[in-house]
């Protein structure tokens, strides 16, 4: 068995600079390839890192020195790429979301599992040592049953102003989808049912448009989530509050606990929790590399995630309707 994979980027902007340089602390994985459809920025980054630099999909999906790819495209054109590279024999990471449509998930999943590749989605906070620790003390049953969980994410995200490291197509709906539950959602909704072990099974939202920013989209959304085991979710979003806020408070039976960045708090006292939030991105890519060399499904592999975009389109169709939905729905 070989002791480490060759893998290629699809896009070489930010978030792909950012796994690059994650990989470089990680045994079994290497940077072989750079594809961009900006030539010369896959150029640029690809003589950075001694790599291949590829201008077009087909051609590093040609190349037999690529075991994997890591999908870091605008968000429409996750679902076609990583399709393309499943049918082309390549394991496939995608960052988040995984797909704008459920449609475009289900097909992504049937192809990987039809050429038997990996499908991992890029869900980083399922990897964040403070995420894990208090995963484990759910499951132990350090607060007791958890009853309820309340979680925000306030930020003022523009991309428009000058220096903007983004690209000004986070605020197109047909390339991003809306920026709040389809930027910054997939990973507040994913953690909340992984948290529990426990899918959400309905899912009753507000949004609004409250500034001219994203007009034409809502900025800012509330979910009030019922999960199968009984538990209650809130979660509250927004990407144009000028006073920023992540973090979250999760009610037991026999306790409580409060997060927010690396600070975990149960019962009031202090919980030390060993490594950071900066390593999640090196433990995403140890554990993709693994699953490829010894076909172990990664935790958060398509059918676990999927469930999160399902999640996602139950808000945005409960906004729509003003009622309540079932997820149920879109499973």
């Amino acid at each position: 068995m070989a002791d480490k994979i060759f893998v290629g980027t699809i896009g070489a902007g930010g978030i792909a600079r950012a796994h690059i340089a994650a990989m470089k602390g990680i045994d079994n994985i290497r940077l072989s390839a750079v594809m961009d459809v900006d030539f010369s920025r896959a150029e640029e980054v690809a003589r950075e890192n001694k790599a291949k630099a590829y201008g077009n999909l087909d051609d590093l999906l040609a190349d037999s020195d690529v075991d994997a790819v890591i999908v870091c495209s605008p968000h429409n054109v996750h679902g076609e790429q990583v399709v393309a590279s499943a049918k082309a024999g390549k394991h496939v990471l995608v960052e988040k979301p995984m797909a704008l449509t459920l449609k475009e998930c289900d097909d992504m999943i049937q192809a990987c599992e039809s050429a038997g590749k990996i499908l991992m989605v890029g869900q980083v906070m399922r990897h964040f040592p403070v995420n894990k620790a208090i995963k484990k003390m759910i499951a132990e049953g350090e607060i007791g049953d958890v009853g309820h969980m309340i979680r925000r994410r306030y930020s003022y995200f523009n991309t428009l102003l000058p220096g903007a490291v983004y690209g000004r197509w986070y605020l197109d709906l047909k390339i991003g989808g809306i920026c709040v539950l389809y930027c910054f959602g997939p990973h507040e909704y994913d953690i909340l049912h992984w948290y529990l072990d426990s899918p959400i099974v309905e899912v009753y939202s507000q949004g609004t448009e409250s500034t001219e920013l994203y007009k034409g989209q809502k900025d800012s959304y509330t979910s009030v989530m019922k999960h199968k085991n009984g538990a209650v979710s809130v979660l509250t979003q927004t990407v144009v509050s000028h006073v920023g806020a992540h973090d979250q408070f999760i009610i037991g039976s026999k306790g409580s606990m409060f997060q927010s960045g690396d600070k975990l708090l149960l019962n009031g006292k202090e919980v030390a929790v060993e490594g950071s939030s900066s390593q999640g991105m090196q433990l995403q890519l140890k554990e993709f590399a693994e699953c490829c060399l010894t076909g172990r499904q990664p935790d958060a592999n398509g059918r676990s995630v999927r469930h999160t975009m399902a999640v996602i389109e139950s808000a945005k169709q409960s906004a729509e309707r003003n009622k309540p939905v079932l997820v149920s729905e879109f499973e």
